[in-house]
């Protein structure tokens, strides 16, 4: 896993074309902490602004689906996994598509029935009703083909 870093930073691209958004990406390395939810949250929601802005509508139109996945990726990477070392916001190709790397292997499953309860357990069903697609992929540290992690993306239809 990688470092954390002090404090969240977001950098984020829009490029247009005829009216509609091509790509858009934001990419957030976020402080790890208590706060570390509503950080991404925040900046996940203005990586949304900037979109419809730039006029990708429908963007606004699941910002509600977007920010509650959200929610549950960063807090299942931090729950589980130590912590997140990046979530990265694209629209591209009629896609908006979510993406939490956090330094664990563990792949994401659902907990059988007699786990879940008021602590949670329902995070896989929460992500697979909102979401179009969802899934895992491993990291692999730069020059190897050691693992590193995973990360575990969301994906969005526009359209």
């Amino acid at each position: 896993m990688g470092q954390p870093m002090n404090t969240c930073t977001a950098t984020a691209t829009a490029t247009t074309s005829t009216s509609t958004i091509t790509t858009a990406t934001a990419v957030i390395h976020p402080e790890q902490g208590a706060e570390v939810v509503r950080e991404v949250r925040k900046l996940v929601a203005e990586a949304l602004d900037a979109c419809c802005r730039a006029g990708c509508e429908e963007a606004g139109n699941r910002a509600d689906d977007v920010l509650l996945v959200v929610s549950e990726l960063v807090t299942n990477a931090c729950r589980h996994a130590g912590g997140v070392d990046e979530v990265r916001v694209q629209v591209c190709r009629g896609e908006l598509m979510v993406e939490v790397a956090d330094g664990s292997d563990a792949v994401p499953a659902e907990p059988a029935d007699e786990a879940k309860g008021e602590s949670g357990g329902y995070g896989c069903q929460l992500v697979t009703a909102l979401a179009d697609r969802w899934g895992v992929t491993s990291r692999t540290a730069p020059g190897t083909t050691e693992t590193c992690g995973k990360t575990v993306y969301a994906g969005f239809a526009l359209g």
